[in-house]
């Protein structure tokens, strides 16, 4: 927008809202990251970008993504069950991010012009982008910076305040202590009580991706798998491991999660496709899904190695063909909970993924401190000619970078901290400011709520300089320097690292990327598995299932191998990852939404009214006209009451039992 736009020109009754064109993302996403206090990244789920505009010229943006999981004033406005809300939230929309731009700043009406227009066509939009209507719209205010005019102008209604608690590992236990003011705008006039009935609407239904594969594609599938070996005896066998192995496969493409998701998958697949991937048949002559149970069990006891190989074989080809860069990053986790099933002993896992988010390998070790070994057992696995490996400072020693260069014929990035005393005194001693020293720096982003700026300074190193990491050719030295974006304050992280890339081949933009990469691909641990119910993975009632045997380990590799691989070329783009809200995507054309029955709606059915006398049998008193209860005379199914007994529902009508 140019510096001479003249504020009083702009007729507000022509300002009309439209979704922004696909040239036009990137300016979008750059003018709210700059302008607004909250910053943008990407949306939470699925997102919607509308621009207001006069006469060609950009004057608000709006920004509206998926409902929030939980908000208790929402729920209780709207009066939803538990078990409809988590189908639902696809049909809630948040006003996530809503900025006027600088230069029109000050324009009368121009707020509540820009979110009338916005809402009137919100469902329209959202409908021709993801395929379903929306019924509610929300947002949050913070009442410190704002009062709410513009949407209490539009006749959103405010519902309450939030407690200040945010959303951290899947539960609201982390206060923020800014408690935010919470509208809502209904998007028709009964959206409130059809959000409340438990009766489902077709409309509300997101349609499928049709993505096909032919059976010589599930056959090969099949096939894949059939190199893993099988733990059960053939007594009682039924389904073949690798058919329920390709089923599990599937069912993890398509975004589904558990025993009892994968088995709702398998049930809505056709004949043909489980006779392909060798489904068991029946007596009458139809090709049987394998069950729940034993979903479950071959889960549990499918040895992890041995399915990770599989997997990893078949992904090799396809992972180097989608990603070209050299870089790979290897780094340890340890897996949350299972210590709890496994006597206390620790699951921990290495993982070694490439700087754009694909996985090449993992292995598993249970010991206290055993991710080095199990490191250097991986890197026996992959072939790492000519590939760069970043490490974090628990990798900085000698066997390992002996192992990187001498063994492999690789490069690698080390960083350098205190558990390496003598070569981090070194680095600290360096003249980093002084001549001979080349120099970068990146520009300050927001992101997470703060704004950060890193700036890179690079030497060479002389041969043999750092004599426990052999082949070492420069180092170098990172500055983090961090603004919190609500408080102002400040904060600044100085950390060291030596390369064997010469600086020829990286300079200081190259090494602060490399450095960058690592750190991002350290991804948060996959929560453990739990039998999900229609959106995401809810605890079961019943609590969930119990991980036994080498369940975590056998977890791990399905949640971090599958769903990042590339699918075919037909599928890519449709399935590469499923949504987080709203009803999956499936990856067979000919699968079908499986019904589910709120509880809510099932049919009542009560049970007979038994009540149980505390007293021994030889010890109750005898009513009138009968005898005392004995063992030998106690009828399972008598009618008969006893002094101090309460009386129960039919004696309070007044009926005779």
């Amino acid at each position: 927008m140019s510096s001479g736009f003249d504020k009083a020109a702009v007729v507000v009754g022509e300002v009309e809202v439209r979704p922004i064109r696909a040239d036009e993302r990137r300016r979008w996403d750059a003018l709210m990251d700059e302008h607004h206090y909250l910053g943008f990244r990407q949306f939470a789920g699925r997102g919607l970008r509308h621009v207001a505009e006069w006469r060609g010229r950009w004057l608000a943006l709006l920004g509206w993504q998926s409902g929030a999981f939980k908000c208790a004033p929402r729920d209780r406005w709207l009066g939803w069950h538990r078990s409809v809300q988590f189908r639902r939230l696809h049909l809630v929309a948040n006003n996530t991010r809503f900025l006027v731009l600088p230069e029109a700043t000050g324009v009368s009406n121009l707020a509540s012009r820009a979110l009338s227009r916005s809402v009137r066509r919100l469902g329209a939009d959202w409908a021709a982008l993801h395929g379903h209507p929306l019924e509610l719209a929300e947002t949050f205010v913070d009442p410190a910076r704002f009062r709410g005019t513009c949407y209490a102008a539009s006749n959103w209604t405010r519902v309450g305040r939030t407690k200040g608690f945010a959303r951290h590992n899947g539960s609201y236990t982390d206060p923020h202590e800014v408690p935010k003011e919470m509208y809502v705008r209904a998007l028709r006039r009964d959206a409130r009580r059809r959000l409340a009935d438990p009766a489902d609407r077709p409309e509300w239904a997101c349609p499928a991706v049709p993505v096909r594969y032919t059976r010589a594609e599930l056959r090969s599938l099949r096939d894949l798998f059939a190199e893993v070996p099988d733990f059960r005896r053939g007594q009682g066998r039924k389904h073949r491991l690798a058919t329920v192995l390709a089923v599990c496969a599937l069912a993890r493409l398509a975004g589904q999660h558990g025993p009892a998701a994968t088995e709702r998958f398998a049930r809505n697949l056709g004949q043909k496709e489980l006779r392909a991937l060798g489904a068991w048949r029946s007596a009458e002559g139809r090709w049987t899904a394998p069950s729940d149970s034993t979903i479950c069990r071959v889960l549990m006891d499918t040895d992890p190695d041995a399915l990770q190989d599989v997997l990893l074989k078949w992904a090799a080809p396809r992972l180097a063909a989608a990603d070209g860069t050299p870089a790979l990053a290897a780094d340890g986790k340890r897996i949350r909970g299972a210590n709890r099933h496994a006597g206390g002993a620790h699951f921990e896992t290495v993982t070694l993924v490439t700087h754009a988010g694909h996985p090449l390998a993992s292995r598993c070790c249970r010991d206290e401190g055993g991710e080095t070994a199990a490191l250097r057992a991986l890197l026996e696995d992959v072939d790492l000619r000519g590939c760069v490996l970043t490490l974090d400072a628990l990798h900085a020693n000698r066997d390992t970078a002996r192992s990187i260069v001498e063994a492999h014929g690789a490069d690698y990035v080390l960083s350098v901290k205190a558990n390496c005393p003598d070569t981090f005194a070194q680095l600290a001693a360096v003249d980093w400011n002084g001549a001979g020293a080349r120099r970068h720096a990146d520009g300050p982003a927001k992101a997470h709520g703060r704004i950060e700026a890193r700036r890179i300074a690079a030497r060479d190193l002389l041969p043999n300089t750092l004599a426990p990491f052999p082949g070492a050719r420069q180092a170098f030295r990172v500055v983090r320097e961090r603004t919190d974006a609500k408080t102002g304050a400040t904060s600044s992280e100085t950390a060291y690292g030596i390369t064997t890339v010469p600086a020829g081949r990286a300079g200081p933009a190259q090494l602060l990327a490399w450095n960058r990469g690592h750190w991002l691909t350290r991804e948060r641990q996959p929560p453990p598995p739990r039998r999900d119910h229609g959106r995401g993975r809810q605890p079961h009632p019943q609590g969930p299932r119990p991980r036994q045997q080498r369940h975590p380990e056998q977890h791990r590799a399905r949640r971090r191998v599958p769903p990042r691989l590339p699918l075919p070329a037909r599928g890519a783009t449709a399935l590469r990852d499923a949504p987080p809200r709203g009803p999956r995507r499936h990856p067979v054309a000919a699968l079908r939404a499986a019904p589910r029955r709120s509880p809510a709606i099932r049919k009542h059915r009560p049970r007979p009214h038994r009540i149980r006398n505390p007293l021994p049998h030889a010890s109750r008193p005898a009513g009138p006209g009968l005898r005392p209860r004995t063992p030998d005379t106690l009828r399972p199914s008598g009618r008969q009451s006893y002094p101090g007994q309460p009386a129960r529902a039919a004696d309070l009508s007044g009926r005779t039992p």
